[in-house]
């Protein structure tokens, strides 16, 4: 089998694919375990929290 330029591209492609995929997953775990965006079990809390202290 001969290995050209253009399966060089490919194959350089490829891992640039594979490692914009495992960034995006571990970003979104990220994200997901922060306080920042609570999830919507905490948001019904802090609205008790918010109407027990009027």
């Amino acid at each position: 089998m001969d290995f050209d330029s253009s399966h060089l591209v490919l194959a350089v492609v490829a891992v640039v694919i594979i490692t914009l995929i495992r960034t995006l997953i571990r970003a979104g775990k990220e994200i997901n375990s922060s306080d920042k965006f609570p999830t919507s079990k905490n948001r019904q809390n802090s609205k008790k929290d918010d109407e027990n202290s009027l």
